[in-house]
């Protein structure tokens, strides 16, 4: 095992996911949860975490490039949602997440939307198991970096899991001043996003690349124009 490359490689996925970062930010958006789930509700969240990053990690590459989608759509598509997240905690009564209801809004409880996506797993974390797929030649080098991804998962998990405590401390109007801070937080995020996603966007664009990927293209073109005059005899016939 390369130690150099396996240490750089965990150190930049753990700076990528950033626990310590969001960690404020995932114990507001639990606080609609019940106390004494919410340590389960984070658990639950942090497994789908793992799951999301080795599915992408072994099939990451395929599943963009089958759809079509690049790295200027994840970073599109993930500022708007952490949009729609930021204003409902800025201004509570404009719940985009849990509905009109106040009896909704204090009893839903997240469910891969929004703390797994995009708050921990965004696209710089995709982008990075993918770019670490990439570098795998071997068997070696694949166990290597799926060991990388693990091993920093465990880390931020063990933050995410021991920040409630710290937090704790805040009370409830330490901590209403907190969802609403991140919110203001999260909202600069989010322009940061789209602005990343319009500029990756332009950037192709001037250099005269397709917008859609070449495989997800065919994929929606119609039939050929031979193929469907052969199909129309058999049609009739049935």
């Amino acid at each position: 095992m390369d130690w150099n490359e396996f240490i750089k490689n965990t150190v930049a996925l753990m700076i990528v996911l950033d626990p310590v970062g969001v960690a404020p930010l995932v114990q507001s958006l639990l606080l609609p949860v019940p106390r004494k789930r919410r340590q389960r509700v984070l658990r639950r969240e942090l497994v789908i975490v793992l799951f999301l990053l080795l599915l992408f990690f072994f099939m990451g590459e395929n599943i963009l490039g089958y759809l079509g989608i690049d790295d200027s759509t994840l970073s599109l598509s993930g500022g708007i949602m952490l949009m729609l997240i930021a204003i409902g905690m800025v201004f509570p009564r404009v719940n985009v997440i849990s509905g009109d209801s106040q009896h909704d809004s204090q009893n839903s409880e997240p469910l891969v939307v929004p703390i797994a996506v995009p708050i921990i797993v965004g696209p710089a974390s995709l982008t990075t198991v993918m770019i670490l797929a990439a570098k795998c030649h071997s068997s070696a080098t694949l166990a290597q970096n799926g060991l990388s991804i693990v091993v920093a998962w465990s880390v931020a998990a063990v933050i995410l899991m021991c920040s409630r405590k710290m937090l704790a401390k805040l009370g409830n109007r330490g901590s209403v001043a907190l969802t609403r801070l991140m919110g203001t937080l999260l909202v600069l995020l989010a322009v940061q996003m789209m602005v990343n996603g319009f500029t990756s966007f332009a950037r192709d664009f001037m250099k005269g690349e397709p917008a859609l990927n070449p495989a997800a293209v065919q994929n929606m073109a119609p039939a050929d124009p031979e193929e469907q005059q052969a199909a129309a005899p058999a049609a009739e016939n049935k």
